[in-house]
């Protein structure tokens, strides 16, 4: 008899606290996030992730990247991929869940410089004059699913993975606890070593004009890269390779170069070369990860180069190369290159004098 009391007592206990573990908000329930992407709170987590960071490289290694099935993307215009990779930001207090990728039919791997508002590409983490950044010891957590990204018109599967958390510059963790880094309006957290602004000291007699701005354009080539890749081994086959080519390049001399989902940033050199590393998946199988360098130059409207790269896996030789040209409507007029801007001169107050002016006209009235 006690022990049918005990167990009907652990029964009201569990059935008394188990409604308020159902609605314990972030990450054990979606109920306190904001989506920005689509709501997909409600689909079946049938996929584990594990995900980390390791130098430029994003890991999120996900037991359905080769078991979601790939289809026909309206937006990337290809079949290449199988899933959307989410992020969810703490930001001023509220959980936001956004799309910032696509991921290929098992691919793992992702540019760390993805982590940022330009690939999220929408309020508040992205905008005129704001782009986030991550911060460190901030925790994130990351997610996968069938293809959402922005909307659901290309979808595969209705199915997630878990939420994985991540703190930034530490690793994985289970604790989704935090303070917020206290961040500039552009979205960049404020550092530790950041020197404070020194008080601007009050103008008397003489204002100074603000110089004038300097205006800074960024540049869109748009082409194509046409190559080959040859494997030989265990497995000997030729494939073609045809892909669009972006690339962004700022007055400032940045580059951003994109093919396909992958994609570097760098800097146009006094020559108007530039160099950087994107890596290319064999087979879409996520098995053997190449790392291309590619070499480019941007000659006014114009931006050519070459992309090469090879390696051994899994019983293969895999040898990759191709060309990329690409042409812009605009040239960059590179801030370094421009002649500097005209000094404004100061504009000054002449002093009070009219006190001394009666002095001398009419003299001391008090003797």
């Amino acid at each position: 008899m006690k022990n049918c009391l005990f167990a009907l007592a652990i029964g009201l206990l569990v059935s008394v606290t188990l409604p308020n573990l159902a609605h314990a908000g972030f990450p054990n329930d979606f109920s306190d996030v904001t989506w920005i992407d689509p709501d997909i709170s409600g689909w079946a987590q049938t996929s584990r992730i594990s995900v980390d960071v390791r130098g430029s490289r994003l890991s999120v290694n996900d037991t359905k990247r080769t078991v979601w099935p790939a289809r026909y993307h309206s937006t990337l215009n290809n079949s290449c991929c199988n899933r959307s990779l989410w992020m969810f930001i703490k930001f001023e207090g509220r959980w936001y869940a956004t799309t910032f990728e696509y991921m290929r039919f098992g691919q793992i791997d992702k540019n760390v410089e993805a982590v940022r508002g330009r690939q999220m590409k929408r309020m508040p983490f992205s905008g005129p004059g704001v782009e986030w950044h991550p911060a460190e010891g901030e925790v994130y957590g990351f997610m996968t699913s069938g293809m959402a990204r922005f909307n659901l018109d290309n979808v595969n599967v209705r199915e997630r993975s878990n939420v994985a958390l991540y703190r930034w510059g530490v690793g994985p963790t289970d604790n989704v606890n935090f303070e917020e880094v206290p961040r500039h309006p552009n979205g960049h957290p404020i550092t530790g070593d950041e020197e404070p602004e020194e008080p601007e000291e009050p103008v008397e007699e003489c204002v100074e004009p603000e110089p004038p701005a300097e205006v800074i354009n960024t540049h869109v080539y748009r082409g194509e890269a046409v190559g080959q890749l040859v494997v030989t081994g265990a497995t000997n086959q030729t494939a073609d390779f045809r892909e669009n080519v972006t690339i962004e390049v700022s007055d400032t001399r940045s580059v951003a170069f994109r093919v396909d989902d992958e994609f570097f940033i760098s800097q146009v050199g006094q020559n108007g070369n530039f160099s950087g590393r994107f890596t290319f998946d064999i087979g879409n199988a996520g098995i053997c990860i190449v790392d291309i360098d590619v070499i480019g130059n941007i000659n006014g409207k114009v931006a050519t180069g070459s992309a090469s790269g090879n390696d051994s896996c899994a019983g293969n030789n895999a040898n990759f190369t191709a060309t990329f040209s690409a042409a812009s409507a605009t040239e960059p007029s590179y801030l370094d290159q421009r002649p500097p801007l005209p000094t404004p001169r100061s504009v000054c107050n002449p002093p009070d004098v009219s006190s001394a002016i009666n002095l001398l006209l009419f003299g001391d009235e008090e003797e």
